[in-house]
């Protein structure tokens, strides 16, 4: 199927790229469908952003596209000149077409993730660097974190139960692996040793982990 929409995150937030090609139509229907598939995964009230160049579209066609978003509750913005120019520093944000395409090559992520930001990937993720208080990172397979993890941690987005949450200094406020969560204790050990989350016996439970460049 013709891909007519993806959105894609970078470090100012979501953008919603649009084939210009495609009728505007089917842009809408399949916008509407990754949608339904990431109920879960934007918050209410998060920023979508579009290109500011899109003239191919009426003003009618920008309200429907606004619509859509706000009745999922995402909020429409159109991009800056320099946020155009900015695809340098852009990390995939993957919202998947369907089911079947969630086994996908890993991500490599060369830097420190900060509270606020949000990467979501369809396949394994390693972080060459921190996931800061308030960062999330979902993921469809692995996570490994060459620092130290603080922030939101979601492994096996998509129901994978053998996926792994991995890190030098696992110190999530929140693990997920699949459908299951553990909260972080309120007076959490400072971690001596790189630890990994998995599921056993459905429960998330941490264990010692080797982490070295064999990872990368």
């Amino acid at each position: 199927m013709q891909e007519a929409v993806m959105f894609k995150g970078n470090r100012d937030g979501i953008r919603l790229i649009i084939n210009q090609s495609v009728e505007f139509g089917f842009i809408l229907n399949q916008l509407k469908a990754k949608l339904d598939e990431a109920a879960d995964f934007f918050t209410a009230g998060t920023t979508v952003k579009v290109p500011a160049a899109l003239g191919f579209l009426s003003g009618q066609q920008r309200e429907e596209l606004a619509g859509l978003l706000a009745h999922y509750g995402l909020q429409c913005a159109e991009c800056s000149e320099h946020e155009e120019q900015d695809e340098a520093l852009e990390v995939p944000a993957y919202v998947p077409a369907d089911m079947e395409r969630h086994v996908q090559e890993t991500l490599i992520v060369p830097r420190t993730l900060r509270g606020g930001q949000k990467l979501i990937h369809d396949g394994a993720v390693i972080i060459d660097g921190d996931v800061n208080p308030g960062a999330e990172v979902i993921a469809g397979g692995n996570i490994t974190v060459l620092g130290t993890c603080r922030g939101i941690a979601h492994a096996g987005a998509y129901g994978n139960q053998e996926a792994t949450i991995t890190a030098k200094r696992l110190m999530a406020s929140q693990l997920r692996i699949a459908g299951l969560i553990a909260r972080a204790p309120d007076h959490p050990d400072v971690s001596t040793c790189a630890e990994t989350a998995r599921i056993d016996n459905q429960l998330i439970i941490i264990e010692p982990a080797t982490l070295g460049e064999e990872e990368l």
